[in-house]
């Protein structure tokens, strides 16, 4: 530019600012400079692995983000999934001073503060300086953001994700073929696979030590994607705790259909029978990895990243161990569905006390690692991830074997803000699919791959691209919850009591403690006790929702 340039009238100035701020795009955060802090707290999930004395708050992601972006990612304290949200919750009920930025996957745990007043307006930030590739991304999925609406404000950025966690079924094919069995394909079927997993020795040990099929349903029926049970309901016809639409076009809530009743009566025989394990109602997603580390499980459905973990743990234990992904089983009228989870894994919320500095660089580092989602090197994020998620040789090729990688392999996404890789739905899909059925990839397919943690060329991740091929070939049967705005008044008043009264119900009924009509008498209770009253309010949301833009 040059010199004369500089010295524009004031006016001219005036025109142009006035301009730029009535033309809609977005933002561009300004140069961060050395060193910016945005302080947060983290989540550790069982998966998230570190090396070389490194943690939470220390470790090569962290100082990749402040040498080479120039924002110090400050994490205050870290926690187990166990604890990380009761800690949260306890911060906003201290009246603590919040972290810059922070995450949960707890919907509970996000709209208390999205109610609290502690958070900044994140739509009107996201709007603001957001990239352009980051935009694109959320917009492939536009209902992400009502959850997460309070009074037309976004409270909170969902994070959202390629895959909802839709499960197929994963079976024991070395079990299958020392049984000489087929996979099912039907709930009849399925019950001579369960049956003789359970009772026909399919490991050879001599010892019947095993079991057909588990589910994770502690506290919730659709809380775990391993050990997923939705599949069971849907192939009834109804699936629990989401709501659907009627033939009249009004929503209904799923655990109360008369669907339900007969898929509960058909897990009560199972479990009878013994083809489940007996403390089912005390499983969530720990205990069901544990059982099929420990090779004691025969099948049990869950999403494409179940060949990772557990299923590589279960082969650094028993080598000879296949498990391998098929089709979820129909009813035996044909009818099949599973839950397909939110576009979300969870909600990043921004304190309200940020300053202008840190929000800017939050978003700065935010917009780089979208850039992963669109670019054609390969090696875009190779300055933390070389020598974690894999070593580069000295041709430039990636090696992903934890063997040849010093201190072994991790999986650095896991320690960024988000807990994941930056997501752009579409693009990711297009190149697991591709991987998926050998198809040749491109650089862009392998950036995008090597982004998620993926080397292309490791056979360990066959399984997971196997999965991907079966899921999307079952699209037609996800069913969504169509519910999905903040709680509403009745819900916050009633829901604690009415969801434990649905949990007890089914349970006893699944355990055979009480007789199945007492489904009849839930259903009854459900209504009197807030759910009539919660039917209009959903309603009355989703008419709502229809008319907005």
């Amino acid at each position: 530019m040059s010199c004369s340039k500089i010295y524009l009238s004031l006016s001219v100035a005036c025109l142009i600012l006035f301009t730029a701020a009535c033309s809609g795009k977005a933002q561009e955060p300004k140069p961060v400079n050395t060193g910016v802090v945005v302080t947060t707290v983290k989540m550790n999930d069982p998966t998230t692995i570190y090396k070389n004395g490194e943690t939470a708050a220390d470790n090569v992601h962290i100082r990749w983000a402040r040498e080479t972006l120039g924002v110090d990612i400050r994490t205050q304290w870290s926690s187990p999934v166990d604890d990380y949200d009761m800690k949260l919750r306890l911060m906003l009920s201290a009246d603590n001073t919040l972290p810059d930025v922070f995450s949960s996957n707890v919907m509970d745990t996000v709209n208390g503060f999205m109610i609290s007043g502690k958070l900044l307006d994140a739509g009107q930030a996201f709007d603001r300086y957001a990239s352009s590739t980051w935009k694109a991304a959320m917009a492939e999925v536009p209902e992400v953001w009502k959850p997460f609406e309070i009074d037309g404000k976004r409270m909170a950025i969902p994070i959202i994700t390629e895959q909802a966690s839709q499960s197929v079924l994963w079976i024991r094919k070395d079990w299958l073929d020392h049984l000489n069995l087929k996979a099912p394909s039907n709930l009849d079927e399925l019950e001579t696979v369960m049956r003789a997993f359970t009772y026909d020795d399919p490991d050879g040990n001599g010892i019947q030590d095993t079991y057909g099929i588990d589910f994770a349903i502690k506290d919730q029926y659709l809380a775990s994607p391993t050990g997923d049970i939705s599949w069971v309901f849907g192939a009834y016809g109804a699936i629990p705790s989401t709501w659907s639409k009627n033939a009249q076009g009004n929503l209904v809530y799923g655990s109360i259909q008369p669907q339900i009743k007969s898929a509960l009566a058909k897990l009560r025989d199972w479990k009878k029978k013994g083809y489940v394990g007996n403390n089912i109602a005390l499983q969530d997603f720990n205990q069901v990895n544990k059982h099929i580390i420990d090779g004691k499980v025969g099948m049990v459905a869950g999403p494409g990243w179940f060949g990772d973990y557990p299923l590589q743990q279960l082969n650094e234990k028993d080598p000879k161990a296949e498990f391998v992904p098929y089709p979820i089983p129909a009813g035996m009228d044909g009818t099949t569905a599973r839950f397909k989870g939110n576009s979300y894994s969870g909600a990043l919320m921004i304190s309200a006390d940020i300053s202008e500095e840190a929000l800017q660089a939050f978003f700065k580092y935010q917009n780089y690692l979208y850039e992963a989602t669109v670019t054609d090197n390969p090696l875009y994020l190779s300055a933390y991830q070389n020598g974690y998620d894999y070593v580069l040789k000295p041709d430039g090729s990636v090696d992903s074997d934890s063997r040849d990688i010093p201190g072994g392999k991790v999986i650095t996404f896991k320690y960024t803000l988000m807990g994941q890789y930056a997501s752009y739905p579409s693009r990711f899909r297009a190149a697991l699919l591709r991987m998926g059925k050998g198809e040749e990839l491109n650089s862009h397919d392998r950036a995008i791959l090597l982004s998620m943690g993926i080397d292309p060329k490791d056979e360990k991740q066959y399984p997971i691209m196997k999965a991907n091929v079966v899921e999307t070939r079952q699209r037609q049967i996800d069913r969504v919850n169509l519910f999905q705005g903040p709680p509403t008044k009745t819900m916050q008043a009633r829901n604690t009591y009415l969801q434990k009264m649905e949990l007890d119900t089914f349970n006893s009924i699944i355990y055979g403690e009480e007789p199945l009509a007492i489904f009849d008498e839930f259903v009854k209770k459900w209504l009197n006790s807030g759910g009539r009253k919660i039917t209009e309010e959903v309603n009355e949301w989703y008419q709502s929702a229809q008319t907005q833009p």
